[in-house]
């Protein structure tokens, strides 16, 4: 019989869908009793959404991590995704600039460990329901695991596969072997553990017919399936998942070996697009959802975009205040969770920044420069001024009340603020504007203040910022609506052309800045617009990650007048970055011989920093980036 771990459980069950009603006997549960017992297999499907909450591993060095952490970490090796701030408080800092081998950084190790342990989890389960004699609700656990494998797999599968780098400014190491087209290895109920010693690296093609096969069984098991919890996968769900599978398929046929079917691939992508928008009754978010200090981007229920969601239940304060790499913390310009947090100031890159409209809502989720700092002779409609004396120190600002701009005294600095752009928007705190003074600044390793664009899109839980138990307790977006429309504009692009591509980026910026219009005169001009849209829309959710290393955009920090606190993070690199393939950790390649050969290789990020001291570039921040480039 099998012996499940379960020994969590009674810490984390309660919650999303109820407590397990029995007292389980001892730490494991034999396999057997979990089909006798209803209740404790409502608990082995309640424990899914609790280990993506939290994750942890001492004996391979994982600490304490969530799903939304994960996906946070691999945003910041994205162009788009800045850290202004002190880069020695970075915990995820090995991602900001490819420092990712499974051997030299064990942030590399994370995703292999992370999403096996979720694999087995759902393994588990799928392996002790009997699908000749299941009642309605084992079949809705059944199309729950599923759907969750799905995504394990497409995620982990986009994360894993080798591409080679293509910038032939820098030189590389090679892998062992080819490892053109290969995935990873495929873990299902029915593996052995000699099989599992002996698995090599499935083909791409092998692990998409395996995610395709899941959602077809997804599909199946929750046509009538009404959840109860956005925690849980809906026939809405999975038609976002089959949206994604299918992009990916369309972008790859020039690697697959048995996937080449370009064209229904698009239509296909397309139509689950439109069918998980219209199945969801989802609809985008509006910009009081999207500023909510209380709710923004924290509360599953309130936000009416999110099809699927993870969650971290206030009695769960392992979850949601243990460890480097809490969400609330990680993004947490406010908060006062730990210094891990704001003093590493995770911005948008300041090129994103100025070339987003100031019409555009979402601009108002990173701080401008003139909140830190606004020059008491600047011209209302003028050009920003800055002031200097003659050691170049910042002079004149009307937010520093003793002329000390590097002051850590909240009471030295105002709460005034004259607004953003030409409506003079007020940024909604939790906080105050004092209080993000005193530590957004020069003093706390700030260097490239006040042109630093920290977010604010993040909020903690019920708006608390001092207290990790509660203001960390956030569920994150798993699959937001806004995603299938720019699935189905780009899916509109290859079936449709370019116009009509046009018309469906509009339909949902449009909720954004209603003045917005694209007007793309070609397949690349619209690639170019989209990436930008949808790198705005999914800042830090893991999105851009995926999008970046699918269509090959680069990493492009690199200019003088970036926002970067220190040069190892001012990467420039066309096409496939190299810092996007984390390597295999130490364990799985001593235990699975097969895979030992065929391991990722690692490129150390010193051979190809694009400046090679701060000097080069520091002295640049705040210019004008169209004359200095």
């Amino acid at each position: 019989m099998k012996k499940i771990n379960i020994i969590f459980f009674s810490i984390l069950f309660c919650g999303l869908a109820g407590c397990i009603k029995e007292t389980l006997p001892t730490q494991y549960v034999l396999d057997s009793q979990i089909k006798a017992s209803e209740s404790a297999l409502s608990g082995m499907v309640n424990s899914i959404y609790t280990i993506m909450a939290g994750y942890s591993n001492n004996d391979g060095g994982v600490e304490e991590i969530s799903y939304s952490s994960m996906r946070a970490m691999l945003d910041h090796g994205t162009t788009e995704m800045v850290c202004s701030g002190c880069n020695g408080y970075n915990t995820m800092g090995a991602y900001c600039y490819g420092a990712v081998s499974a051997h030299g950084s064990n942030r590399g190790l994370y995703p292999s460990y992370l999403y096996y342990a979720y694999i087995k989890n759902v393994n588990d389960i799928i392996g002790m329901i009997n699908v000749k004699d299941m009642d309605d609700t084992q079949k809705g656990y059944l199309g729950i695991c599923y759907a969750f494998r799905a995504l394990y797999y497409m995620d982990l599968v986009q994360i894993m596969e080798y591409k080679t780098p293509t910038d032939s400014r820098y030189d590389y190491v090679k892998p062992e072997n080819d490892l053109t087209n290969l995935g990873v290895p495929i873990v299902t109920e029915k593996t052995t553990s000699a099989e599992a010693s002996n698995n090599p690296r499935a083909t791409v093609d092998e692990v998409y017919d395996l995610i395709l096969s899941d959602l077809g069984k997804a599909e199946k098991y929750l046509a009538d399936y009404k959840r109860t919890d956005k925690t849980q996968p809906d026939i809405a769900v999975v038609y976002g998942l089959y949206a994604r599978a299918y992009t990916n398929l369309a972008s790859r046929i020039n690697i697959s070996v048995t996937y080449k079917d370009e064209n229904t691939y698009w239509k296909n992508a397309k139509e689950y697009a439109e069918k998980a928008i219209t199945t969801s009754g989802c609809t985008p978010l509006s910009e009081s959802e999207w500023t909510d200090p209380i709710n923004g981007f924290n509360n599953r229920n309130s936000q009416n975009s999110w099809m699927w969601a993870t969650s971290i239940s206030e009695n769960n304060t392992t979850a949601s205040s243990t460890g480097s790499f809490v969400f609330a913390m990680i993004f947490g310009t406010e908060t006062n969770f730990s210094s891990y947090g704001w003093r590493v100031g995770r911005s948008l890159d300041r090129k994103w920044y100025e070339r987003l409209s100031d019409n555009d809502f979402r601009k108002k989720s990173w701080l401008a420069p003139n909140f830190f700092y606004e020059s008491t002779n600047q011209i209302e409609g003028g050009a920003y001024l800055v002031e200097r004396d003659g050691n170049g120190n910042f002079i004149n600002n009307k937010w520093s009340k003793n002329g000390d701009n590097t002051s850590q005294t909240q009471s030295d600095w105002s709460n005034d603020y004259s607004g953003l752009g030409t409506e003079k928007y007020k940024y909604h705190l939790n906080s105050s504007a004092s209080w993000i003074r005193s530590r957004i600044n020069l003093s706390y390793g700030f260097q490239s203040w006040p042109w630093l664009y920290v977010n604010i899109k993040f909020r903690p839980h019920n708006g608390d910022y001092n207290n990790y138990e509660v203001g960390g307790a956030t569920d994150f977006p798993i699959m937001r609506v806004e995603e299938m429309y720019f699935l189905k504009a780009e899916a509109t692009l290859h079936t449709s052309g370019t116009a009509a591509a046009n018309k469906a980026l509009e339909e949902i910026v449009r909720t954004r800045n209603s003045s917005y219009v694209c007007n793309a005169g070609n397949p690349a001009d619209f690639m170019n617009e989209y990436i930008f849209q949808k790198g705005i829309e999914f800042w830090g959710e893991g999105i851009n990650y995926f999008d970046s290393k699918r269509l090959e955009t680069g990493i492009h920090r690199g200019y003088l007048g970036t926002n970067c606190e220190r040069y190892q993070h001012c990467l420039d690199m066309d096409g496939v970055f190299a810092g996007w393939t984390p390597g295999w950790n130490q364990a799985e390649l001593n235990a699975n011989h097969a895979l030992y050969h065929y391991n990722n290789p690692y490129t150390s990020p010193s051979t190809y920093y694009y400046y090679k001291s701060n000097d080069e570039f520091r002295p640049y921040y705040g210019c004008d980036i169209t004359k200095n480039n």
